[in-house]
């Protein structure tokens, strides 16, 4: 699978350690020194770049209060065929923003971050999957989740928010 992630923070560094000896992975961000190269890693600084590729899969990585204005900047770039989606924790806006897209999308929320969760042993951590959901892309994260063994849930947007909520006042 070609698959591009935006965003080389925290837990987009950790998804291309993850997904690149199985895929090939192009990531959008200023570049990190500390990002070391491998065969399948392509690194770009600029959505410019993005011409003349073909992605099967977008993996939004910014910063919560960046996911849209990335999306938006990102999919006019895109083959009409590439599936979305985003790893946010709060889904506001969301759910609007993939119905009026025009592009598959899921929606995954991993409730876990590489600052504070144990990445040698993360079987007790849990992972959303928004039922909304194209199923291609459900069963991506599904396999990839279970590869850590991760417990996972399929909840709608609006509960996803609410358990999130819920969770952040306990």
């Amino acid at each position: 699978m070609n698959i591009l992630i935006a965003g080389a923070g925290h837990m987009g560094k950790w998804l291309l350690q993850e997904l690149k000896s199985e895929h090939d992975v192009t990531v959008l961000d200023i570049v990190d020194p500390e990002l070391q190269p491998h065969p399948n890693v392509r690194f770009i600084n600029d959505e410019k770049e993005l011409l003349n590729s073909s992605f099967d899969l977008l993996i939004n990585a910014v910063s919560l209060n960046n996911t849209i204005k990335a999306f938006e900047t990102i999919i006019p770039h895109l083959n009409k065929d590439c599936l979305i989606s985003d790893i946010a924790s709060v889904k506001t806006g969301l759910k609007e923003f993939y119905s009026d897209s025009g592009f598959k999308f899921v929606s995954v929320h991993p409730m876990f971050g590489p600052t504070f969760g144990n990445l040698q042993d993360l079987s007790s951590e849990n992972a959303i999957i928004i039922s909304e959901s194209d199923k291609t892309g459900k069963c991506f994260f599904i396999d990839f989740f279970k590869k850590f063994k991760n417990i996972f849930f399929d909840y709608t947007f609006e509960k996803n928010d609410r358990t999130t909520a819920y969770t952040l006042t306990t």
